[in-house]
Formats: structure tokens, C-alpha cells, sequence
């Protein structure tokens, strides 16, 4: 088969190459993603008081108060990093869904482009 240069095959090779691209990029994000949700890398809640201040509300509202504090902040980084990791998964996804028939279609196009 002999390499057109036309405008509508040039076209076609820049849609599929695009295309190609995107779902290189998708698959990559995919794989970055589901390693950081199977493997999470455990984080400690970063305090904004230094060891003085936290004992002074240790005294003003006692240790359980601030260990419940302490508890529902690490509960909440927790649940915002699984929101983050869950939305990169779905923008991943959707990379490669909609990528994926846009190369396949266009591909196939080339071969049976008018001559």
C-alpha cells in the first residue's frame, strides 16, 4: 500500500496518532492510580500547633477531647485521599473509553479511504 498524503489520510493518521497518545496517557494514570490504591502509603495528620500548643489544649480541654480530635482529623485526610484516588481511577477510565473507539475507528477508516 502506498503512503497518501492528501488531506483527508493526514487527517485520519493525526486523529489515530492523538488518539493513540491519549490512550497511552490513560493507561499510564490507570496503572499510577490502581499501584497508589492497592499500596497506600500511610500519612500522619500534619498538626498546625507544635508540641506546646497541643499541650496547652491538652490542659484547657483534656487528652480525650484531643485524642478524638486527632482521630477525626486522621479520618477525614483518610477518606479525602481515597476521594482523590477514586477520582484519578474515573479520569483514567475515562481516557481510555473514549480514546480508545475514536484510534479504532479511525485507523480502520485509513485503508478504505476513496483513492
Amino acid at each position: 500500500m502506498k503512503l497518501r498524503w492528501d488531506i483527508q489520510h493526514v487527517f485520519f493518521y493525526l486523529v489515530s496518532f492523538v488518539a493513540m497518545i491519549l490512550l497511552i496517557v490513560g493507561a499510564v494514570k490507570l496503572t499510577q492510580t490502581a499501584i497508589e490504591f492497592l499500596t497506600p502509603v500511610p500519612e500522619e495528620y500534619k498538626y498546625m500547633f507544635d508540641d506546646a500548643a497541643m499541650q496547652d489544649w491538652v490542659e484547657r480541654f483534656g487528652p480525650a477531647l484531643v485524642q478524638q480530635e486527632k482521630d477525626r482529623f486522621e479520618a477525614i485526610a483518610r477518606e479525602n485521599n481515597r476521594r482523590i484516588l477514586l477520582r484519578n481511577l474515573i479520569g483514567a477510565l475515562a481516557y481510555v473509553t473514549i480514546a480508545l473507539p475514536v484510534y479504532l475507528y479511525h485507523w480502520r477508516k485509513i485503508p478504505h479511504l476513496e483513492v
